[in-house]
This record gives structure tokens, sequence and C-alpha cells, in this order.
């Protein structure tokens, strides 16, 4: 039987003799290693191939170094609220608005336009503003009472020091105190 056409040949792969089994590759296969159950490299668990790597941080790093997630107000509906009806404190670089807080501890948010900057420029400004609030501004809100503070970095907040942003944010904060709220 002949059914190659005009222009195709009829090809047959070599069929093996007699007692041998012919050898089909899988695509997992690993070329480098020869074919057998004994040269197999051996099985590693999981916490074998932990060994290997470094340790950065032997302790677990706790929580308490970020700004917790109940002190913050993120939600738009929130920040709309407060710029309405807070009160506002002005400093050089920061508005500062504040008003008494729905939930039964302090808050604080932040809001820092772009102002043209880099994301590079926005991202110190906003690490630095919720820092001072996490360090300094959210204890002493927190033995006062319950009170929401919202912060707006200005356009000339980007060129000032870590510490003019805290000490004006405290001035803010003692201006607020002083009229009582």
């Amino acid at each position: 039987m002949d059914r190659a056409g005009r222009d195709e040949a009829d090809i047959q792969a070599p069929q093996p003799q007699a007692g041998q089994q012919a050898r089909v590759s899988r695509p997992d296969e690993d070329a480098r290693w020869a074919e057998g159950p004994e040269s197999a490299p051996p099985a590693r668990t999981r916490s074998d191939r932990r060994v290997d790597r470094r340790e950065v941080a032997v302790e677990p790093r706790g929580r308490e170094e970020g700004l917790p997630r109940g002190a913050r107000i993120g939600r738009s509906t929130e920040i709309r609220a407060l710029l309405e009806r807070g009160k506002r404190e002005r400093t050089k670089h920061l508005d500062v608005f504040y008003a008494a807080s729905p939930a039964s501890h302090s808050r604080l948010g932040l809001i820092v336009p772009k102002h043209g900057r880099r994301i590079v420029d926005r991202n110190l400004l906003k690490r630095r503003l919720r820092e001072i609030g996490r360090r300094d501004l959210l204890p002493k809100l927190r033995a006062s009472g319950s009170v929401d503070v919202l912060v707006r970095a200005r356009r000339s907040a980007y060129e000032v020091e870590y510490d003019t942003l805290k000490r004006e944010m405290l001035d803010a904060l003692e201006a607020v105190w002083s009229r009582g709220s």
C-alpha cells in the first residue's frame, strides 16, 4: 500500500527490536540526569531549602512602628466632612483641620497634593507627616480626648525639613487646645 502522494515520501520511524521498549521523552525531564531511579537527585523538603537562605530579621517585626489602622482617616467621605465641618489652623507650610471625632478615639488623616512634584518627593513628604503624627501628634491627642485631625500639605511643604514640619504641626495643635476646640 502506497499512501504517499507524488510529492510526499513515506518515512517510517525505526521500530524497536524484540525485547526493547520504545523510549518517549517527557517535557519535564531533565537531560542532565541519567535514566533510572538510583541516579535521581534526593528529594528535598521545604525546610531543607530554607536552610540555605540567610535570615534577615531574627525577631518578627511588630506592628507598633506603623500608624495603626484604627487611627487613620482614610475614607473620602470622612475627609470631605472634616474639611467642611472642621475648624482650620493655618501654618506656613500646612493646613490643619480638626473636629470632634465620631469614633471613640483620635484619628489622623493626611492630604499631600502632587503640586507638580515627583512621586518620590510626594512619598517622602507623606512619610514625614505620618511619622510626626504617629510619634508626636497621636499620643497628645489620645490624652486630650477624641479629636480628628486632618493635615493638608501646602506647596511650600516640599522644601522644608522634618523638624520644621514637626514644629508647625505641634504648634497648630497647641493653638487648637488654647482655643478650647
